[in-house]
């Protein structure tokens, strides 16, 4: 059993949850490991732009359950994967600028022999987006995809590629 939001579910349950929660216009998903259990859980925070400006963050958190890692955004060409967050291509807008994320923690790394920066427990990740001319006012919808590995010390998952939406509110006047 699992524990999401404080209420046991199967790891059956929480798969459907994920599906419903991404179905809804939620923007989460989990990432597993081959035994069914979670390794990472993904949202997005919905984004209001303010102005005419076009401009905003879209703010990606992620929750590593204990005993695994997310390898960061930045790494050694001959080390893991690193985290790659983006805009993928749409209608309503674009990449402004590169994904920054909180402080990762560097570590010697045994499997890579090198140090390594990753994510244990709670972590940001934030993506500067602009929205294109042209596009709808109102409510519109961001695709976002977010390619990570996971390990725990033993073993590591292979990279995987999350699809994710970031849902907008777009100003009049774009």
């Amino acid at each position: 059993m699992t524990l999401i939001n404080g209420a046991a579910v199967s790891a059956k349950q929480g798969v459907i949850l994920g599906l419903a929660a991404l179905i809804a216009g939620g923007g989460q998903a989990w990432a597993q490991a081959p035994n069914g259990t979670q390794t990472v859980a993904w949202s997005v925070a919905p984004i209001i732009l303010a102005g005419k400006s076009g401009r905003a963050l879209v703010q990606l958190r992620g929750a590593v359950r204990d005993g695994w890692h997310v390898y960061a955004l930045k790494q050694h060409e001959n080390g893991p994967t690193p985290l790659l967050v983006a805009v993928e291509p749409n209608l309503v807008a674009q990449p402004a600028g590169a994904a920054a994320g909180s402080t990762p923690i560097v570590a010697r790394d045994a499997a890579f022999n090198l140090d390594t920066a990753y994510y244990a427990g709670n972590f940001t990740i934030s993506l500067p987006v602009r929205i294109k001319p042209g596009a709808q006012a109102g409510r519109q919808s961001i695709p976002i995809s977010v390619r990570f590995q996971t390990c725990n010390g033993q073993t590591c998952q292979p990279p995987k590629t999350l699809h994710l939406t970031a849902d907008v509110v777009a100003g009049e006047g774009r």
